[in-house]
C-alpha cells in the first residue's frame, strides 16, 4: 500500500498545531506557573493511553469549551463519589496506529486490528452508559450525542478477522483453500521426516529426532561429523558447531510445495489485512471524532480521581464579580505531603475583583508571597483546562482570557539583560496583551534597582493596571507602594504573616493589611550588635515612623473589618445551610402529605367500590318489591350512588379524570391490571380499555392513576 499523507481529521487530532498550542499555554503563563511540573500529577491518573496523550496535548480552551469541560469534571466527581465509573474496558488510543498506517504505508497488524475491535466495542458500551446518565449528568451525557456508530464497520471486520485480529478461514475462498492445502502439505512433510527418522541408519546420526524448521524449511538435526550420511541441503549450524540442520533430499520437493503455499497464504492474509485497514480508514473521521469524545470522558475521570486524591474541586465559574480562593493549596506541596516529605500545607484564602482589582502583597522574604501568586495563577490555568484544583468549598474563578506572570528573578544572560531589565522585558510583553479580563501576577515589583525610581515606575505601572481594571496581584518590598494601595479606590493591601519571635513565616495571607519586611526585628533576633540596630532605627525618618504608626492603626482597623467580614460570611453560610435544611424538610413534608393523601384516596375508593358493589347486588331484589315501593327505593339507591361518587372525588382525582387522554395507561383495581385507554366517553363517564389485547368498557369509578397495594 502506497504511503499516504495524513488526512485532515487525523492531522488535527494527532498533530495539533504545536505553535498555536504553545501560544495558548504561553498566553496563560504555563511555564512561569510550573505547569510542566504539575501536569504529571494528573497524567499518572490517566486510565488509558488516550487520556495520557490528551493530557500531554492539553492547553487552555475557549470559554464555551472550558465551561463544558468544567461541567463534565464536576459531574464525574459527583458520579465517582457514588461509585459510578464509565466502563472503559478495552479502551485505548486508536489514532497512533492509523498514523503509522499513513506514514509507514503498511496495513494494520493483527494486534492493532484486535485493539481496534476492542476499542469499537468499548465505544458502544460508553455511548450506552452516557445515555443512561444524561439526566443526572447532562454535560457528560452530551458526549453520547453524535457518538459514531461502528456497528456496520464491526460487522464488516468480523467477517475478516476474529477478536484476536487473526484472519478467519471464511475471510475469502482463497484463504480457506490455501489453509487446507498448507495443512495437508505440512502433514506430508512431517510424515516424510518421521519416515526418515524411523530408519536406523538415519536415527543413529541425529542429535535430536524431532523435526525442526530453519528459514521456513523442514530440517533434521544431524551430528556435524556424520552430516555426509544424510544427503540434502544444509540450512544452519548450531552455536557449538556440533550439529548441522539438513533438509533431506527426500523432502525438498515437499518443502518447496509447502513454502509456496505458505507464501501464497501470507500474501492473501496481507491482502485481507489491507482490506480491513481500508475499511477502517473509510471511517477515519468517525474514529477521530469518537477518540475526541472518549478522551473528554477520560479527562473527566482523571479529574474525579485527582479530586478524590488531592481534595480538589472545580471552583464555581463566575464573571467579573471576582476570584475567590478558599483553603487553596499548591498541587506540588499537596504531593509533598502525600509523599511524606513535608507535614502539612498552610492553605491560602484570597479574593480579587469584587471590591478591588489590585491586591498588593507585602511582607518578609520566604513568607509565601510568591507561593500565593503561583497558586492563584495555577488555579486559573487549571480551570481553563477543565481540571480540578486543591481548594475549599466556596471557591470561585473567572475564565480569564490570559495570564501575565512576571515571577522569578532569572537573568536573561543570553540577551545580556540584568535582573531588573528581564523583569521589565516580561512586563512590557504582558502589558501589550493585558485586558480587563487578564490576570496579572507581578513578583517583587520595583526590585533590582534604585528604591525611589523603582517605586515611581511601579506606581505608574499599577496606576495603568487599575485604570485598565485588569485583575492584578503584585508582591513588593517597597514601603511607598503600601500608600498607593491605601489611597487608590480599586486597590487593596495584603500581607503574609511572620512570627518575629521564631523568625519563621506562617504562610498565611491577610487581605486588607499591609506587611512589614521586619528587617530590624530579624537583625536583632539574629544577634546583630544592638548599637547598629538602634542606629538604624534612629536613621528612619520621622515621617516614616509616623507612616508606620498610621499603617499600624489602619492595619488594626482592617484586621477588625476582615474579622467582621469572615464572621458575616460564616453567618451567611450557616443561614444558607439552615435554609437548605428547611427546604429539604419542606420537601419531605410535602412528599409525606402526598403519600398520606394518596393512601387516603386509595382507601376511600376501595370502600366506595365495595359499597357500590353491594348496591348492585340489591338491584335485582327490587323486582320482588311492590311497584310503588320499588320506585321509591330506586330513587333512594340512585341518591346513595351519587353520594358515593362524590365521596370518592378529591381534587387530585378530579384533576386526574379531567386530564385523562386516549393512549394513557390507567390501573383497574378490581382486576389488578395496568391497561391502556383506547377511547373515552366523558359524558357517559366510561372508558374503552385494552385488556389482554381485547377491548373492555369500564366506568370512571373503576379506574385510578395508582396501583393498589
Amino acid at each position: 500500500m502506497a504511503a499516504q499523507h495524513l488526512k485532515g481529521a487525523l492531522a488535527a487530532a494527532l498533530q495539533p498545531r504545536a505553535k498555536q498550542r504553545a501560544e495558548r499555554l504561553e498566553r496563560h503563563a504555563a511555564r512561569a506557573l510550573d505547569w510542566e511540573q504539575v501536569r504529571p500529577l494528573y497524567e499518572r491518573l490517566a486510565p488509558t493511553a488516550l487520556s495520557l496523550r490528551m493530557l500531554r496535548e492539553l492547553a487552555p480552551m475557549g470559554d464555551e469549551q472550558a465551561r463544558a469541560a468544567c461541567a463534565r469534571a464536576s459531574e464525574a466527581i459527583e458520579l465517582c463519589g457514588h461509585g459510578a465509573e464509565p466502563p472503559l474496558a478495552g479502551a485505548g488510543d486508536p489514532l497512533p496506529a492509523l498514523v503509522h498506517v499513513h506514514t509507514a504505508g503498511r496495513p494494520l497488524s493483527d494486534e492493532e486490528l484486535a485493539a481496534m475491535l476492542s476499542y469499537f466495542a468499548c465505544v458502544e458500551r460508553l455511548a450506552e452508559w452516557l445515555r443512561s446518565i444524561v439526566r443526572q449528568a447532562p454535560a457528560l451525557g452530551a458526549l453520547a450525542v453524535g457518538m459514531p456508530d461502528f456497528a456496520p464497520l464491526v460487522a464488516r471486520l468480523d467477517k475478516l478477522v476474529d477478536e484476536r485480529g487473526a484472519v478467519r478461514d471464511e475471510a475469502s475462498p482463497l484463504v480457506a483453500r490455501l489453509k487446507r492445502e498448507s495443512s495437508k502439505a505440512s502433514e506430508a512433510v512431517d510424515a516424510a521426516l518421521r519416515g526418515l527418522t524411523a530408519r536406523t541408519e538415519i536415527r543413529a546420526v541425529l542429535s535430536d529426532v524431532a523435526p525442526h524448521r530453519r528459514g521456513g524449511r523442514p530440517v533434521l538435526a544431524v551430528r556435524a561429523k556424520s552430516s555426509g550420511r544424510v544427503p540434502g541441503i544444509v540450512h544452519d549450524r548450531s552455536q557449538s558447531g556440533e550439529t548441522v540442520f539438513i533438509e533431506p533430499r527426500e523432502v525438498v520437493l515437499l518443502g518447496n510445495r509447502l513454502v509456496e503455499l505458505e507464501s501464497d497464504l501470507r500474501r492473501e492474509i496481507e491482502r485481507v489485512y489491507l482490506e480491513a485497514t481500508r475499511a477502517i480508514l473509510e471511517h477515519e473521521p468517525a474514529v477521530v471524532e469518537s477518540a475526541e469524545r472518549v478522551g473528554r470522558l477520560e479527562l473527566a475521570l482523571v479529574a474525579a480521581r485527582y479530586a478524590r486524591q488531592a481534595g480538589a474541586r472545580i471552583p464555581r465559574l463566575v464573571g467579573r464579580e471576582g476570584l475567590v480562593l478558599k483553603q487553596a493549596r499548591h498541587p506540588l506541596l499537596v504531593e509533598q505531603v502525600s509523599a511524606g516529605r513535608i507535614q502539612e500545607v498552610v492553605p491560602i484564602d484570597l479574593r480579587l475583583g469584587d471590591a478591588f482589582d489590585l491586591l498588593l502583597v507585602t511582607g518578609p522574604n520566604t513568607g509565601g508571597k510568591t507561593l500565593a501568586l503561583k497558586t492563584t495563577g495555577l488555579a486559573a490555568l487549571c480551570v481553563r483546562m477543565g481540571l480540578p484544583f486543591p481548594c475549599g468549598e466556596g471557591s470561585a474563578m473567572p475564565l480569564y482570557d490570559g495570564i501575565v506572570a512576571d515571577i522569578g528573578d532569572e537573568q536573561q544572560i543570553a540577551q545580556n539583560l540584568s535582573t531588573f531589565s528581564s523583569h521589565l522585558a516580561r512586563i512590557k510583553e504582558g502589558l501589550g496583551r493585558a485586558t480587563a479580563n487578564t490576570l496579572v501576577l507581578l513578583d517583587e515589583l520595583g526590585g533590582g534597582t534604585d528604591p525611589d525610581e523603582g517605586a515611581a515606575l511601579s506606581e505608574a505601572l499599577l496606576e495603568h493596571l487599575v485604570a485598565l481594571r485588569a485583575p492584578t496581584i503584585a508582591t513588593t518590598h517597597i514601603g511607598k507602594l503600601k500608600e498607593f494601595a491605601f489611597r487608590v479606590a480599586r486597590a487593596e493591601n495584603a500581607s503574609v504573616e511572620f512570627d518575629p519571635q521564631t523568625l519563621m513565616p506562617r504562610y498565611r495571607l491577610i487581605v486588607g493589611t499591609p506587611g512589614e519586611s521586619g528587617a530590624l526585628v530579624v537583625a536583632r533576633r539574629l544577634g546583630l550588635p544592638a548599637k547598629l540596630v538602634e542606629r538604624a532605627r534612629e536613621r528612619l525618618e520621622k515621617k516614616d515612623a509616623e507612616r508606620e504608626s498610621l499603617f499600624a492603626q489602619v492595619r488594626h482597623a482592617r484586621e477588625k473589618a476582615e474579622e467582621l467580614r469572615a464572621a458575616a460570611e460564616s453567618q451567611l453560610k450557616s443561614a444558607a445551610e439552615v435554609q437548605r435544611a428547611a427546604a429539604l424538610e419542606h420537601q419531605a413534608v410535602e412528599r409525606r402529605s402526598e403519600l398520606l393523601e394518596t393512601e387516603a384516596q386509595r382507601t376511600i375508593e376501595e370502600r366506595v367500590r365495595a359499597a357500590r358493589a353491594r348496591l348492585l347486588e340489591l338491584r335485582p331484589r327490587l323486582e320482588q318489591v311492590p311497584a310503588a315501593l320499588k320506585k321509591e327505593l330506586l330513587e333512594a339507591l340512585a341518591g346513595i350512588d351519587a353520594d358515593l361518587s362524590g365521596a370518592a372525588l378529591s381534587e387530585k382525582r378530579q384533576s386526574f379524570l379531567d386530564g385523562l387522554k386516549e393512549g394513557q395507561f390507567v390501573f383497574l383495581p378490581r382486576l389488578r391490571q395496568r391497561v391502556p385507554v383506547k377511547k373515552l366517553d366523558k359524558k357517559k363517564r366510561t372508558a374503552l380499555v385494552l385488556l389482554g389485547g381485547k377491548p373492555m368498557e369500564v366506568g370512571f369509578d373503576e379506574i385510578t392513576s395508582f396501583e393498589a397495594r
